[in-house]
C-alpha cells in the first residue's frame, strides 16, 4: 500500500521568527480549511544564522557570568552620528565609572561625533562648526539637535534601592529589615536605643555593580 508524504507549507523559513504553515498535507488530505495567509518579504525565506554556542559560552564565564558594566565595545556597522546642542556629556572612565566628559554652564554650542557608539569627536565651537569642519553635513548618516541637553551612558537601575539592595529576592544581598522602635521595642543600643533613627544611608554600600 502506499502512502502519499506529510507535507506542511510554510510561508516563511520554518526556523525564522513568525513562520506560519499556510497548509498541512497529511496522506494528502488538506487539514486546513480556508488558512490566512500572509505575504512575506524575501528576508523572511532565509535560514536564520545559527549563533556561536562556543562564543557565547565563553563570553558567559569570562567575567563570572557578570556582564560588563560598559557593554560590548566590539560592535560594528553603526550608524555615524552627529550630535549639536550639547550642554554636557557623561561618559564612561578608568575602571567602568561613569564621569563627565565636559559640562558647558555657558551655554549649548557643543558638537559631538558618535561612530558606532562611541564619542570620537567634540566641538567647543557653535553648533554650525564639528571637530574644526563647518561643513560636515555628508559625513554622518543623522543629525541630532539636543538644544541643549546632555549625553549619558543608558540607565541601567534606578530608584530608592541603589546602594541598598543588590539581588532583590536574594536577602543576604539586602540591607535587611528596618526596626521600628515603635513595633520591635526596645532597640540595640549600638543603634541608639528607643532614640534611634534608622536612615538609608547607615545601610549604602558604594562599591556594588548597581551604584556603579
Amino acid at each position: 500500500m502506499l502512502f502519499s508524504p506529510d507535507i506542511v507549507i510554510w510561508d516563511s523559513h520554518p526556523l525564522a521568527l513568525g513562520a506560519t504553515p499556510r497548509q498541512v498535507y497529511i496522506d494528502g488530505i488538506v487539514q486546513l480549511n480556508k488558512p490566512q495567509v500572509l505575504v512575506k518579504s524575501s528576508k523572511f525565506q532565509v535560514l536564520p544564522k545559527t549563533p556561536n554556542w562556543d562564543r557565547e559560552a565563553e563570553e558567559a564565564v569570562s567575567s563570572d557570568g557578570v556582564p560588563p558594566l560598559t557593554g560590548d565595545h566590539e560592535t560594528t556597522g553603526g550608524k555615524t552620528i552627529r550630535v549639536v546642542g550639547v550642554k554636557s556629556v557623561w561618559h564612561y572612565g578608568a575602571g567602568g565609572h561613569v564621569e563627565p566628559l565636559f559640562d558647558d554652564d555657558e551655554g549649548e554650542g557643543r558638537s559631538i561625533l558618535v561612530q558606532d557608539g562611541h564619542i570620537v569627536c567634540a566641538s567647543d565651537e557653535t553648533s554650525r562648526s564639528f571637530c574644526g569642519s563647518p561643513d560636515g553635513e555628508g559625513e554622518v548618516d543623522e543629525v541630532i539637535d539636543l538644544k541643549g541637553g546632555s549625553l549619558a551612558p543608558g540607565l541601567t537601575s534606578y530608584g530608592s534601592p541603589l546602594g541598598l539592595v543588590e539581588i532583590r529576592l536574594e536577602p543576604s544581598t539586602n540591607d535587611g529589615d528596618v526596626l521600628d522602635p515603635l513595633v520591635d521595642g526596645n532597640l540595640p543600643s549600638i543603634l541608639g536605643k528607643d532614640t534611634a533613627i534608622i536612615r538609608a544611608v547607615d545601610g549604602l554600600q558604594f562599591q556594588g555593580r548597581n551604584t556603579l
